[in-house]
């Protein structure tokens, strides 16, 4: 019997979680290697027949249907998938519930339904901002302005509101309130366009007209949220010195620290952890208290964290408040810091202790943001160790220390290679220009090949809700959003002080060799002094991601000898004819074959199993 369309939305929901438990597995130290692999490799392939079983499920309910023939049923059963798909941060599959929502709005303009119209450009707006990727300090918004233009469309409907329906006037409201959702703040220029629309936002929302005429609507809860949002302009606070936005902060920061209270329900996303940090903060940016004061509010924060709690909030607690003293101790004296050095020192092995036993939970985006702003913050640290950079990235996301395992290997490998067979094609690497050069700073040329690779996906950090999503495939806003990992590592990297190298090679190891392809575009010419391990790290990423028979879930791993083939077919143009040339050696290729394997299982019990241990 064929299962109805619920049914199959059903079906959609029990895959996704079935796979979201079975690409994160978790072993005790007693667990056989052998048992252990087969485990991972088993997951990976039940993973893999249940993408291919929802995305066809997708297909049929939401990318192939048309918005012409939607009748009132198919509407309220798409309705509710997309209620299932979506809850803010605790949402089962954001990208889905903004798809199923952008067929909705389709559907509503051609039956011109006012009210509907203004509801799904809502719900399209506030879903696709928690699709997108924003790291304001590095100026990355990637959907921010469709995100905008929902809101913004919504907001104009203002303009008819007392001939609307009340239910219709509260998503006017809520439109209104979010038209400066994913909108930059980090630059004095960007700070002002936020003001303005929270000045316009905020006018409407506290009028008394409005008010009167619909007094039910929690225009209470309107307001708190409003301040809360107001207070992110934190992060502009942090870099720059605006006693105009910082008095503003104060105001916000002050309403919300007076009125604080537990929210219930759909409001919960209102009780914000980071109030007492805010208040506190606001306070130092206004002049009214000191760096010391801010610094130890954020440490009260950490002391008093749960370090068992893997909710949204304690994610949050354990691991961003520590994140955020750093940008306040640096303004401390030496003599504070030093007096204050136990306490940082605890949160810094509390919030590390976090990383390394937080399971796999269901908040893919609150862990990202804060690995990404305990990556962030290392830049404020006067000698910041790239291996705490990486080292939040492995504590947080074990399959990307796999790759990244293997790609520094293989770099390592074919880098040696080169040096042994061609060491021309690697000349202008570390600045050599000759070839006695290369052959003379040999072992260092290899230890920044290792490190190259080992560090080339630390933007990751930033995507892990899309290099989580192994139940289907990637949307194409989703996929968009994956693309901004090599800025972002390139970002973080060069933040951290390793901008020579290391940076560049997180930046250009997605572009291909000729520079008319891959991602991201439009970037100037990959630097001479590293461009020859670029072109080995390219080929590297690409020989892992694509022979990785054990763990990638959301692939099936494709034969060293065919992927062999599709390395010299684009040899010249997505890869380098050096570095391809090198698999003309047949005893080279059987070599590399086996201790890939050997290299790969033994990285796997690593991470899996005695890493499980320590």
């Amino acid at each position: 019997m064929e299962m109805t369309n619920p049914q199959k939305a059903e079906r959609y929901i029990q895959n996704l979680r079935k796979v979201r438990a079975l690409s994160k597995p978790q072993f005790s130290p007693e667990t056989a290697p052998d048992v252990l692999l087969e485990t991972i490799q088993g997951n990976a392939v039940r993973c893999y027949e249940m993408m291919r079983e929802n995305n066809a499920i997708l297909s049929e309910l939401i990318y192939t249907r048309d918005p012409v023939v939607l009748t009132d049923d198919d509407i309220a059963e798409l309705e509710d998938f997309a209620g299932k798909m979506f809850n803010y941060t605790h949402s089962e599959d954001v990208g889905i519930a903004y798809k199923i929502y952008e067929l909705l709005l389709k559907a509503a303009r051609l039956r011109k339904d006012t009210p509907m119209i203004i509801k799904e450009l809502y719900y399209c707006g506030v879903s696709l901002h928690y699709v997108n990727i924003s790291d304001p300090e590095h100026n990355i918004n990637l959907l921010g302005h469709r995100v905008h233009a929902y809101m913004m469309e919504g907001a104009g409907y203002i303009a008819q509101y007392e001939e609307l329906d009340h239910t219709s006037r509260q998503y006017i409201i809520r439109c209104v309130g979010n038209t400066r959702l994913s909108v930059s703040r980090y630059t004095h220029k960007a700070a002002r366009r936020y003001m303005r629309l929270f000045d316009q936002a905020m006018g409407i929302i506290q009028s008394p007209y409005y008010q009167k005429l619909d007094p039910d609507i929690p225009w209470n809860n309107f307001i708190y949220s409003m301040h809360m949002d107001r207070m992110t302009l934190m992060c502009y606070l942090r870099e720059h010195d605006d006693p105009e936005i910082a008095q503003k902060v104060l105001e916000s920061a002050t309403y919300v620290y007076e009125r604080k209270k537990p929210y219930q329900s759909d409001d919960a996303r209102l009780q914000n952890w980071r109030v007492e940090y805010y208040y506190h903060a606001a306070r130092y940016h206004a002049g009214l208290c000191t760096a010391q004061e801010a610094t130890e509010a954020l440490l009260e924060i950490v002391e008093r964290s749960d370090d068992l709690d893997y909710s949204p909030d304690g994610i949050n607690r354990n691991l961003t408040a520590f994140a955020y003293t750093a940008a306040y101790e640096k303004r401390m004296t030496p003599e504070e810091r030093a007096a204050m050095a136990d306490r940082f020192r605890f949160a810094e092995q509390a919030s590390r202790r976090y990383l390394e036993t937080m399971p796999s939970n269901e908040y893919p985006r609150v862990a990202s943001s804060a690995m990404q702003e305990l990556l962030l913050a290392r830049s404020y640290l006067e000698n910041p160790n790239i291996l705490d950079v990486f080292d939040n990235v492995l504590a947080g996301h074990k399959p990307t220390f796999v790759h990244s395992q293997m790609v520094a290997h293989l770099t390592r490998v074919l880098v040696r290679r080169l040096l042994d067979t061609n060491p021309a094609a690697l000349i202008g690497v570390l600045d050599c220009e000759t070839v006695e050069a290369v052959q003379s700073r040999r072992e260092e040329i290899l230890l920044t090949a290792y490190h190259c690779g080992l560090y080339h996906d630390v933007g990751k950090s930033a995507v892990i809700m899309y290099i989580d999503t192994n139940s289907r495939s990637l949307l194409d806003e989703e996929f968009l959003c994956s693309q901004s990992h090599p800025e972002i590592g390139y970002c973080l990297l060069c933040d951290a002080g390793y901008d020579e190298y290391l940076a560049p090679a997180a930046r250009y190891h997605h572009c291909f060799y000729d520079g008319r392809g891959g991602y991201p575009k439009e970037l100037p010419p990959c630097p001479r002094n590293v461009k020859p391990i670029v072109d080995a790290l390219s080929v590297a990423d690409s020989l892992d991601a694509a022979t990785d028979n054990i763990g990638r879930c959301y692939n099936m791993a494709k034969p060293f000898r065919t992927l062999l083939g599709e390395l010299r077919a684009q040899s010249g143009s997505r890869y380098a004819p050096a570095v391809v040339a090198l698999f003309q050696d047949e005893g080279f290729c059987e070599r590399l074959a086996q201790k890939l394997d050997q290299e790969r299982k033994k990285v796997y019990l690593q991470v899996y199993h005695v890493g499980e241990e320590q």
